[in-house]
């Protein structure tokens, strides 16, 4: 009985150490499941200093929102209409505050 407990506890391991690999290899990771965006509005205002954009958008009002590490403050113009993931939450000041995960520009 211990043979076949043995037996069947490697080919367990091993069956789901496959698995795990074959998961692994089918992600993509340029894709990223993104969800329901938190702020759609038109840049308002640029801060090329704060590497930021002053968003006005219907439901939050205005938001500074600092791009992601990798953003390049060059691409966005004011007036672009833009919907953006946020980092964590969004700041409650005036303008409120927060930080993109991913922006994409609507219209260019």
């Amino acid at each position: 009985m211990k043979i076949w407990n043995h037996i069947f506890l490697k080919r367990g391991l091993s069956l789901l150490l496959l698995t795990f690999f074959i998961l692994a290899a089918c992600t993509n990771p340029g894709e990223e499941v993104k969800g329901e965006y938190d702020v759609k509005g038109n840049i308002v205002d640029i801060d090329s200093a704060e590497n930021s954009i002053l968003v006005e958008g219907e439901n939050k009002g205005l938001t500074w929102v600092a791009l992601p590490e990798n953003g390049d403050i060059k691409k966005y113009e004011e007036g672009q209409e833009v919907v953006i993931w946020v980092d964590g939450g969004i700041d409650t000041s005036s303008p409120a505050y927060t930080k993109a995960l991913n922006i994409e520009i609507l219209n260019k």
